[in-house]
């Protein structure tokens, strides 16, 4: 089974004080395991740093940490779905028709990785902007 994940289960599964850890921890180790297939969007890497090193945890989660958690986790047993130029103008011309604004549009650059391959699930816990943004995926978004 190939299963997508957003950057919102990667950051869950990272943060026990979170309150979907359990269950975002638990897709993440199944991955880990090999008994499904990760895959996740470059996008994320650099989203996933950004927010482990700006929450407001104690002890704070520093770059260095937040680095190995995404090299030990992420990098080494997901696949990485890469953009190209042609990826993001054809991005902005689908999210400026379907009236995508803000941060939604990452949720859309996301969702657009996730098109490119075939997917068998998509695990994010942002399940209402991702079927906002791209409601042909309905069946295969959910929460983990």
């Amino acid at each position: 089974m190939k299963v997508f994940f957003d950057t919102s289960v990667i950051i869950a599964a990272f943060v026990s004080a979170h309150p979907k850890h359990e269950n975002s921890l638990y897709w993440l180790q199944r991955v880990k395991k090999k008994e499904i297939e990760g895959i996740i969007s470059v996008h994320s890497l650099i989203e996933s740093y950004s927010i482990l090193t700006t929450l407001p945890l104690s002890p704070k989660i520093y770059p260095s940490l937040a680095e190995n958690l995404i090299r030990e986790n992420v990098l080494k047993d997901f696949v990485m779905v890469k953009y190209n130029t042609d990826d993001y103008i054809r991005l902005l011309g689908e999210l400026s028709s379907n009236n995508i604004t803000g941060g939604a549009s990452y949720d859309g650059l996301i969702l657009y990785a996730a098109r490119q391959m075939k997917i068998d699930r998509i695990l994010t816990l942002n399940v209402n902007n991702f079927i906002r943004i791209s409601p042909q995926l309905v069946k295969i978004i959910s929460e983990p």
